[in-house]
């Protein structure tokens, strides 16, 4: 998403004639490719001067990048981020950023439900939100794989959850768009036009822990349902980040972490879980339990 909203701004300045540098993204696995970032970014310098915003750094993977790194290029700069407070390397200019600007305050209560700040003590525990809050936010919906019709051993291998998550989905109007017709009443007019609907599709993500398939029950129920619905490969990242397909993305919530939607299913209710998954959600938080 910060590779997409820097390469706007570099188009903006160059169609006003301002001649400036290109981002680059370079994606890297923190365990196996740490050589590969070192000689890709050295590289890069060419005896120059380097700057690198790093996303989602952690422990000593990221240490000896920085160490070589410094090594090789005198004229470095380098911005990183961690959501856990624990992987800030020694020396470095530390910034802690705990208030909760993203989800309303239902949602932040389930979140902190989460072992990283209850347990581990590796999440820096948030604090005051320090602006209004003007709504609680929309109530959390709870959803339960259990009962007449259930099968599986999780929501994600149920048809019938699919079919409760859906009709959840349709009954918040999502992808609904309704012809307007003008009356006496109306501010403006319309000449019988559509107004585009509330939520679309792309506004909503349904995140898991395990594998899910294609073929699995929640994916069944979904379309069954008439969602428009795909689970996310590693090649769909960047419509995924640019919300560019009106659809309801189905994906691993590790592959995510970065982003958000007003919507936001999650498909387990487990302590270590919500950290990443609930935390998503600007609005309408459903989570689906065992």
């Amino acid at each position: 998403m910060l590779y997409h909203l820097l390469l706007q701004t570099v188009k903006t300045q160059q169609s006003a004639g301002v001649s400036i540098g290109q981002p680059h993204l370079l994606l890297y696995d923190n365990c196996e490719d740490k050589e590969k970032a070192i000689n890709d970014l050295s590289q890069a310098a060419r005896g120059g001067s380097l700057y690198v915003i790093a996303d989602e750094v952690s422990g000593s993977y990221f240490h000896t990048v920085c160490d070589k790194l410094r090594r090789q290029v005198p004229d470095l700069h380098l911005w990183a981020a961690s959501c856990y407070h624990e992987h800030a390397h020694a020396g470095w200019q530390v910034e802690y950023l705990t208030r909760p600007l993203r989800s309303p305050p239902a949602v932040v209560r389930e979140v902190e439900q989460d072992l990283s700040f209850t347990m581990d003590r590796t999440v820096k525990p948030y604090s005051e939100r320090a602006v209004p809050d003007h709504t609680d936010g929309p109530p959390v919906t709870r959803l339960y794989h259990r009962g007449q019709g259930h099968s599986g051993r999780l929501p994600g291998d149920c048809v019938t959850c699919g079919r409760d998550v859906a009709s959840f989905l349709h009954s918040l109007r999502v992808g609904v768009t309704e012809n307007v017709t003008t009356t006496a009443t109306t501010v403006t007019s319309t000449n019988g036009g559509t107004t585009p609907p509330c939520l679309q599709w792309r506004d909503v993500l349904v995140l898991y822990w395990d594998d899910i398939s294609d073929d699995s029950g929640m994916m069944k129920g979904l379309k069954e349902a008439g969602i428009p619905v795909q689970v996310m490969k590693d090649d769909d990242i960047d419509d995924v980040a640019t919300a560019r397909s009106d659809v309801v993305w189905v994906t691993s919530l590790f592959s995510v972490c970065g982003l958000e939607r007003k919507v936001v299913v999650c498909l387990e209710d487990l302590g270590l879980v919500r950290f990443y998954s609930m935390s998503r959600c600007t609005s309408q938080l459903v989570i689906v339990s065992p």
